[in-house]
């Protein structure tokens, strides 16, 4: 009555692929694994995927100025027009 799906095995940690260099995600250049930029086109690197593609690393510095000119912005706009 009731046919049961099997499952497919789950992978050990010695099945899995491991991952020896990541790729810069703009030139694709092989790099080290705890490289933090790379060497062909300066862009900071994190972390690699199960891909071996490096993710790209978050500017924090540019959200911050970001969020702090629209605020800036915004409470100028309240004492100019005196909202």
């Amino acid at each position: 009555m009731g046919d049961k799906k099997s499952k497919p095995p789950k992978k050990t940690q010695d099945e899995k692929s491991e991952v020896t260099v990541k790729r810069c995600p703009e030139c694709f250049v092989n790099l080290p694994l705890d490289a933090k930029r790379c060497f062909s086109c300066h862009t900071r690197v994190g972390g690699v995927d199960k891909h071996g593609k490096a993710r790209r690393a978050v500017n924090w510095v540019s959200y911050i100025i970001c969020i702090l000119s629209w605020t800036i912005f915004f409470v100028y706009i309240k004492w100019a027009f005196k909202l």
